[in-house]
């Protein structure tokens, strides 16, 4: 009689020990992980974090900040992340790779954000020829953007010796003479320019160029959209919070990327972040260059010339506007139900 009592409670331990483990198991694939370095464009998301838009939007998500952009995308290689914040045109040398990558959010366009600091001797691009210029990469948004603008100055590539240096780095690069001139963005900006050094170029010279997104996995946006609905939904409320509550805004993302104040604010101040209807103009086609599928060209025309792209990719499979196009019906729909 004893054992046929305690059987059932055996069943039923049992039963709620497989019960516990499936719970676990699905709590721990809620939580999405999204790499992220430290750029002011990119700091909204930790007000989503810390505001709680993310958990207001049923989504769990665990920002992985890095020091370095180019940490995030070997964190993003290696698997580490299932998203990344970064630019636009390094997801094609992803793509390239066979790491298919789509762009769900975009998160800003760069004019002053992006910089290239030269020594104070320097008053212009054109005068560093036979220079050391620094760039994030060979072959990056970096390279091309710091190539491009030596262009516009009338210098080849040859007419520079280019040195790869992280943008947080680039001051000290230029401190020791390891360089002439370097792209960087803030904090470093403001500090270069209060050491005397000059900026020489901006993103903001060659427009669209240097393009900000979010992007996933194609296999985690297939697998989950709902999640990633929710994930572009609590930004854009993060975004809006930031021109909304600008001094709150500031004081939370100063302190998750550990930039100060006024470095923070430049920072903003330097680029352009779409708001919903910008993001739904930025995934659509056109020739200006703040859409994708134009800067998409620029960028494809560029990596087939210096032999990194063997074909021209598939725009259509990049870009993934279905996530911006859905808010934006439902923020059509409501309204209507206001009215």
């Amino acid at each position: 009689m004893r054992k046929m009592i305690c059987l059932p409670a055996i069943l039923l331990a049992v039963i709620l020990l497989i019960a516990g483990c499936a719970q676990k198991k699905t709590e721990e694939k809620k939580k999405i992980k999204i790499g992220i370095c430290i750029w002011p464009g990119y700091a909204h998301a930790f007000i989503a974090k810390e505001k709680g838009l993310f958990r207001k939007n049923h989504v769990d998500v665990e920002l992985v900040l890095t020091k370095n952009y180019a940490d995030i995308l070997e964190l993003y290689r290696n698997g580490k992340v299932d998203g990344l914040f970064g630019v636009y045109a390094d997801l094609f040398i992803l793509n390239s790779e066979g790491i298919s990558t789509q762009v769900v959010y975009v998160v800003d366009y760069s004019d002053t954000g992006d910089v290239i600091i030269g020594k104070p001797k320097f008053s212009s691009l054109a005068e560093l020829k036979k220079g050391k210029v620094s760039c994030e990469g060979l072959n990056t948004f970096s390279h091309i953007f710091v190539l491009k603008a030596l262009e516009k100055s009338g210098l080849k590539e040859s007419d520079i010796q280019f040195e790869i240096i992280p943008a947080m780095d680039v001051l000290t690069a230029l401190e020791k003479g390891q360089i002439d001139a370097g792209h960087t963005w803030e904090p470093v900006t403001s500090q270069a320019l209060k050491k005397g050094y000059k900026i020489l170029g901006k993103a903001g010279d060659v427009p669209g160029l240097i393009t900000d997104v979010l992007a996933f996995r194609a296999q985690v946006i297939k697998e989950r959209p709902d999640d990633i609905q929710r994930i572009v939904k609590a930004l854009f409320e993060a975004r809006d919070f930031v021109y909304s509550k600008r001094d709150e805004a500031l004081e939370m993302m100063t302190r998750a990327e550990g930039m100060s104040r006024e470095e923070m604010e430049k920072g903003i101040d330097g680029i352009r972040q779409p708001d919903l209807k910008g993001n739904i103009k930025a995934m659509q086609k056109s020739k200006e260059t703040t859409s994708l599928y134009r800067s998409g060209e620029i960028i494809t025309d560029f990596y087939l010339n210096r032999g990194q792209l063997s074909q021209v990719p598939n725009l259509d499979e990049i870009i993934v506007p279905k996530f911006v196009i859905q808010l934006g019906k439902e923020a059509s729909s409501n309204q209507l139900s206001a009215k």
